[in-house]
């Protein structure tokens, strides 16, 4: 055994050779010393940070974990175990570390740093930003300690501070690229899309291989309606292998805005290629097949929407058997229920004929603003109340399964109308509101969900859409309620509004059937017209959802309905010259 200071040579002509990247040398020189005093700390600490450096944590944690228990007033060999441990995800062991490096330096700010992250990664937010305060209390300019307590603000929800702690860290490290893209995240959450693309490409500037920035400036441009700069961000993420799946699915979503279809649909089967059970790229592949009027695989696919994270409705599990249109269903009861939006509801509805057809009982479950006009539907013994108890059934069937069942194509849609109807009782009510009949009416609806992801996309201004309105005609609203936007603009058009007098859509469609035409963007009301038989102007934006096809002017769904399409410039203005001149039309020819 050498002696002492044999031994503090040999460790530092390791430690430079460390420090200098030639690790194999150093590697070396480390084990010679451990050959010479077997056991000792500061060897042993640094083969295992060798180890961490190769990403070997489990080597790491066993080589620094002996150099512990040789020498355990070593704070930084206490700092590095519980990094090792952190990667292995040892959390609590990487935390009592830490607290043991705290312990042997009270001013050390790495360990609260590092503290703050793994308790972050607990979940013990409020504990991750004491500690993380504590490290920046000890260094004002510590860029990973306001990194990494933006990650905790933002995690709880926290984005206003965590921005201003991302901009902080940009403040004294202005090519931080994770920051600049953490940034964009956070802009994003906040819908401010403009924003999140310039900081995305900040990030890109500064490191030009950061493949999930390349990924999310895709999103953000994708958002702005700036589709051929998304696919070519996605392209960049994919090179780089960034998030390859999802890259390859949201690409699809591009290529689909641009009504490149069959491009759109080969991203889709990438995506899936890479991951078998990727639910949203099956959907998405769906939605376009639908699109494109190819029913056949459509509909087999849009089953999938059951395994997605974000659908809007929740998957019913029965102890009765799904019907999938392969069992009799003679002499037994079917429960059919509605699933998505009102809209969905009311169009595909009508097959409740076709299920009865089959020789079966016909139980109905739907939302109850629905309640009093499916009443009318022709083809239900019951209707239900959705929550209300169920009654006795043999079969049950999710409303958007049913074309499935019956192997629904573009020639055999059961596009009979009208297949709902408005009471006399409601028309009535209505005629004494409306008063004496004087000129043609026009129904009015230029808005749906405000909280709908696509509303911006299909909801008109009121304000516009009351300057394309020629005279002669006796506009009547039938939306039930008015966004504060909006109401200027009605109180100084030629637009009759009735507001809460519209109680549920039993009123609604009684309204619909004493105007001589409907005039909808693409909500409920556009499938409540088409159901009752009603003339129906639907005005769509370029990117129309699957129901309405591409480039058609009807709707093999409903035969009273006439499509008003956007062109690829995406603007109103030519759907709305196109309505004023249809309606002068109809405002000379006085129906």
């Amino acid at each position: 055994m050498q002696g002492p200071e044999a031994l503090a040579a040999l460790f530092q002509q390791g430690l430079a050779l460390h420090q200098q990247g030639h690790l194999e040398q150093a590697k070396a020189a480390y084990e010679q010393m451990l050959a010479l005093h077997p056991g000792h700390a500061d060897a042993m600490h640094m083969l295992g940070v060798m180890a961490m450096q190769a990403q070997n944590y489990p080597l790491a944690a066993d080589l620094i974990s002996v150099s512990v228990q040789a020498n355990p007033a070593n704070a930084t060999a206490q700092l590095n175990l519980g990094l090792a441990y952190k990667e292995l995800q040892r959390f609590e062991e990487a935390l009592s570390c830490y607290q043991h490096a705290i312990h042997l330096r009270p001013d050390y700010a790495e360990a609260f740093n590092n503290r703050g992250a793994a308790l972050h990664l607990c979940q013990r937010y409020e504990e991750a930003i004491d500690s993380l305060n504590h490290a920046i209390g000890l260094r004002a300019d510590y860029a990973q300690a306001f990194f990494n307590r933006a990650l905790v603000l933002q995690a709880s929800g926290r984005l206003e501070q965590a921005l201003a702690d991302y901009e902080k860290v940009l403040e004294i490290e202005p090519d931080y690229a994770q920051a600049w893209n953490n940034r964009g995240v956070v802009l994003q959450e906040q819908l401010r899309w403009e924003e999140a693309a310039t900081s995305y490409a900040c990030a890109i500037a500064a490191q030009s291989d950061l493949g999930q920035a390349h990924y999310n400036l895709g999103n953000a441009l994708r958002a702005l309606g700036r589709f051929e700069q998304a696919i070519a961000s996605y392209d960049a993420a994919i090179g780089l292998k960034a998030d390859t799946a999802h890259a390859f699915n949201n690409r699809g979503l591009a290529l689909q805005e641009l009504h490149r279809s069959a491009e759109a649909i080969a991203s889709y089967d990438s995506a899936i290629a890479i991951q078998a059970d990727f639910a949203d790229a099956y959907w998405n592949k769906a939605i376009e097949l639908l699109l494109c009027g190819d029913f056949a695989q459509g509909w087999t696919l849009y089953e999938w929407r059951w395994q997605r994270a974000t659908f809007s409705s929740r998957k019913r599990d029965f102890a009765q058997p799904l019907w999938r249109g392969d069992a009799t269903l003679v002499g037994k009861t079917v429960l059919l229920h509605a699933e998505q939006g009102l809209g969905d509801s009311i169009q595909f509805c009508r097959y409740a004929r076709e299920v009865q057809a089959l020789g079966t009982d016909v139980v109905l479950e739907v939302p109850r603003p629905l309640m009093a006009l499916f009443a009318t539907l022709v083809g239900v013994s019951q209707i239900i109340e959705k929550g209300a108890p169920l009654p006795h059934f043999d079969y049950h069937c999710p409303l958007l399964s049913l074309p499935l069942a019956f192997q629904t194509r573009l020639e055999n849609i059961p596009s009979h109308t009208p297949y709902l109807a408005s009471t006399a009782r409601q028309r009535d009510l209505w005629n004494r509101r409306l008063g004496p009949y004087t000129k043609p009416r026009v129904g009015l609806v230029w808005c749906g969900n405000a909280l709908d992801k696509n509303d911006l996309q299909r909801s008109v201004r009121l304000q516009d859409l009351l300057s394309y309105l020629p005279p002669g005609l006796d506009y009547i609203c039938l939306q039930k309620e008015m966004r504060p936007s909006d109401l200027d603009a009605m109180q100084t058009g030629p637009m009759r509004f009735f507001g809460a007098q519209i109680r549920d859509f039993s009123d609604t469609a009684a309204l619909c059937d004493l105007v001589d035409l409907v005039v909808s963007v693409d909500t409920s009301v556009a499938h409540l017209a088409g159901a009752l038989g009603k003339p129906t102007w639907i005005l769509l934006s370029y990117s129309p959802d699957w129901r309405w096809m591409l480039e058609r002017e009807d709707s093999p769904w409903y035969p009273s309905v006439r499509l008003y399409r956007q062109n690829p410039g995406r603007s109103w203005q030519p759907v709305l010259e196109r309505l004023r001149s249809d309606l002068s039309t109809l405002a000379r020819s006085g129906i």
